[in-house]
């Protein structure tokens, strides 16, 4: 505990420096989400290193095993309630391995929504903290996931499944407010943009308004060749075709309403109808019926790269705004 603080505290000063200070209208919105992207990091690691090798012996994290009764301590934890898919010598070996794997992405995430239910509780009781001894909070959260990894799995597979659940629907909803915003933003920055260089010089605003056309233009196009790719590779069953039909029927509505107010964006439309093509994709590519979905039993590593990537932009955006900042700097 003593060398991880002190490893914390090190590490924290480099952030502080490199992230943000701790004076009266800054804010701790960096080192957040720094810490965000550590928990997605260790949930990585623990899904596609730790949790297979608890299961083998052929991996660097062995090194663990030579602490007498750690392996089986760790065996025992990460594979509760995994055995109902079978074992590693059966027909089902596949989903015994991935429900390990799973359980190792339960721990980092668990603990990182309770760290930050607890700042979000003390930063509204006292705003200043959330700026304030980030190494004594990186370093609850390291004791915290290293206390994880030896709960057994029905902690994280139970009730709080579930919980996860529900708030991964809430958020998908969230997403698409928030991806609005950023669109909305990224049109707003270019215009200035724009109208700063044609103030200097006539006529040198145009690239940036042609570059927004251009962007909102590709952005189509890849959302109506995906949707192709969609029609071609999974349209064997009813339930794929009604998505897909409404994705399309969403498309064009979300368009016709954008472009028809005088606040519409050409640019917000086109990352929207990007992402209702991902959101088509990611629902058709889980369909548990092989007629229906050709890429069944393949590991969708595509769909957990974009998936990723929306999820780190989303929460990133929503810590990062302007809109935070002024509400947590001492002058908002």
């Amino acid at each position: 505990m003593a060398a991880g603080y002190c490893f914390c505290n090190t590490a924290s000063s480099i952030c502080t420096t490199c992230l943000g200070s701790r004076s009266p209208n800054s804010t701790g919105r960096k080192r957040s989400v720094l810490l965000l992207v550590m928990a997605i990091l260790f949930s990585l690691l623990f899904q596609y290193s730790l949790a297979p090798s608890i299961l083998h012996k052929n991996r660097w994290w062995n090194l663990y095993k030579s602490i007498p009764g750690m392996g089986k301590l760790l065996f025992k934890s990460w594979t509760e309630n995994c055995n109902q898919f079978g074992d590693l010598d059966g027909d089902k070996a596949d989903l015994y391995i991935q429900c390990v794997q799973n359980a190792g992405v339960y721990r980092p995430t668990a603990v990182a929504s309770i760290f930050y239910l607890i700042s979000a509780i003390a930063t509204y009781l006292n705003p200043s903290l959330n700026r304030e001894i980030w190494p004594a909070k990186y370093t609850a959260y390291l004791i915290g996931l290293i206390i994880s990894m030896f709960l057994p799995n029905s902690l994280f597979m139970g009730f709080s499944l579930i919980l996860m659940r529900l708030c991964a629907m809430a958020f998908i909803v969230i997403q698409q407010v928030i991806l609005v915003d950023m669109a909305y933003n990224w049109n707003e920055a270019w215009v200035e943009k724009s109208n700063r260089c044609e103030a200097r010089e006539w006529g040198s605003g145009k690239k940036w308004l042609q570059a927004i056309v251009i962007s909102a233009i590709l952005l189509y196009i890849s959302s109506f060749v995906g949707i192709g790719f969609l029609y071609k590779h999974f349209t064997g069953c009813t339930g794929n075709q009604v998505i897909l039909a409404l994705t399309c029927i969403g498309i064009l509505v979300m368009s016709g309403v954008q472009l028809s107010g005088e606040e519409g964006s050409l640019l917000t439309t086109a990352v929207l109808t990007a992402y209702s093509t991902y959101i088509a994709y990611a629902t058709v590519s889980k369909n548990p019926s092989a007629v229906c979905n050709p890429t069944l039993g393949n590991e969708d590593v595509w769909g957990i790269g974009v998936g990723l990537v929306l999820t780190l932009l989303s929460l990133s955006w929503a810590g990062w705004s302007f809109t935070a900042q002024e509400r947590l700097s001492e002058g908002g």
